[in-house]
């Protein structure tokens, strides 16, 4: 009798969790973005939006995606991603970071052996929709269009792409193509993008990339705006974030060529010119944590000390290859003034972090060093999860504001 009455209170108490549940899903306030019916909200963009942490993609940072953790304080129960399964957990993979003495080794971590367009297949609905490494320039485009004009051609958005097609569509599917068929109706959506045209460019010295289109070379190509028209077109409003200043994050920070002079000294050589030149390194210059360059803390290498053995173009950002991420988030600025919607400044929060004066509304400070601090995890370019909640929040911030939404922030000191 006994264990049918404690049986009986398990039930009423489980009972109590959902019907608390779905009581707060009705209760947050979503202003002018509420209707009649549960609203569908969808994210749309890149990296940041699709969960990327140590220079991978999991399923546990699928989970702590900031789209993820925003959809759960909006209330909404049913916020569909695309997991990796069970089978696959650890996705496309992950890196970890070891600091010998300022020394950066990264080794990548996958227990999958296929590539990222053999994983699983993914059926049905969908809300996050943000594709890993998605740019800006291949909003529009599919492999079968690949040519001349896609500079040091990138297939990783483009395998990730291939968990939403059949068989018949490998190669013709391009991001505006995937959001056009796999959403219907919308209400609210998200839109982050442009972050991994920096990432890219940087992570290659600025050698055999076009950046153009970021800073000065659209000719009236926005596919930005194309993909907001088409979420209007679905019956949504939603918010743009600009990007925040890549060059300033720790993995094109921590090697310091003042420090590299005192073990290798003065003389240091890098290839540049399409590499059909040698020149010296200057003050001006900021270090890839390569392979090669991580040679010149030792004496195992001649690698950069020697003319006739420079560093490559690839190892070296020069003066002349530093873009202005300003130019691209005037463009966001315009593009949200003329539909009416407001801008997330992902910019001005990052610039606040990385210079060490950032502290949640809760009390938490966070802290921008590498590879051991709270904000940038083991890639030294992709927030951790802390990082996503801090970004989520952001973006709660900017919806309350301009919506009239009383979101509630994500407690920052209880995420582990």
């Amino acid at each position: 009798m006994k264990q049918r009455t404690h049986y009986a209170l398990l039930l009423a108490f489980i009972a109590i969790i959902l019907i608390s549940s779905s009581l707060y899903a009705q209760q947050v306030d979503l202003g002018s973005i509420q209707k009649q019916r549960p609203i569908r909200y969808v994210a749309i963009g890149g990296s940041l939006s699709a969960g990327v942490r140590d220079g991978g993609l999991t399923r546990e940072s699928q989970i702590s995606s900031f789209p993820n953790l925003l959809a759960k304080q909006m209330g909404l129960l049913n916020f569909k991603q695309p997991l990796f399964d069970s089978t696959f957990r650890n996705g496309i993979g992950y890196q970890k970071v070891e600091n010998h003495n300022g020394i950066l080794k990264f080794t990548h971590i996958s227990e999958n052996t296929l590539s990222e367009k053999n994983l699983s297949r993914i059926e049905g609905v969908v809300d996050n929709l943000a594709i890993p490494f998605l740019k800006i320039s291949n909003i529009r485009v599919d492999e079968s269009m690949r040519g001349s004009f896609l500079p040091a051609f990138e297939r990783n958005s483009y395998d990730h792409i291939y968990r939403y097609v059949d068989q018949q569509r490998e190669g013709k599917a391009s991001y505006y193509w995937l959001v056009n068929n796999k959403i219907d109706t919308a209400d609210f959506f998200t839109l982050e993008i442009g972050m991994h045209d920096f990432v890219s460019y940087y992570k290659n010295g600025g050698y055999g990339q076009s950046i153009s289109m970021m800073t000065n070379d659209r000719e009236g190509y926005y596919p930005e705006d194309d993909l907001i028209q088409l979420l209007f077109s679905k019956g949504a409003k939603g918010v743009i974030a600009n990007v925040p200043d890549v060059l300033r994050f720790p993995y094109f920070q921590h090697y310091k060529l003042s420090d590299i002079k005192k073990i290798s000294g003065d003389q240091l050589f890098a290839e540049f010119n399409g590499k059909l030149q040698v020149r010296r390194l200057n003050k001006n210059d900021l270090l890839i944590p390569t392979e090669n360059t991580s040679t010149l803390f030792t004496n195992v290498s001649s690698i950069g000390r020697s003319p006739d053995v420079p560093l490559m173009d690839e190892d070296v950002i020069g003066a002349e290859e530093k873009v202005d991420v300003g130019v691209y988030n005037s463009w966001i600025t315009t593009i949200a003034i003329l539909n009416r919607m407001p801008v997330v400044d992902l910019n001005g929060l990052y610039s606040k972090i990385l210079d060490e004066d950032f502290v949640t509304d809760d009390g938490v400070k966070i802290d921008p060093s590498y590879p051991n601090g709270n904000f940038f995890s083991a890639d030294g370019i992709h927030p951790t999860k802390i990082g996503q909640a801090v970004i989520a929040n952001e973006f709660i911030k900017t919806i309350n504001s301009y919506y009239g939404v009383q979101i509630p922030l994500i407690n920052i000191k209880e995420i582990k």
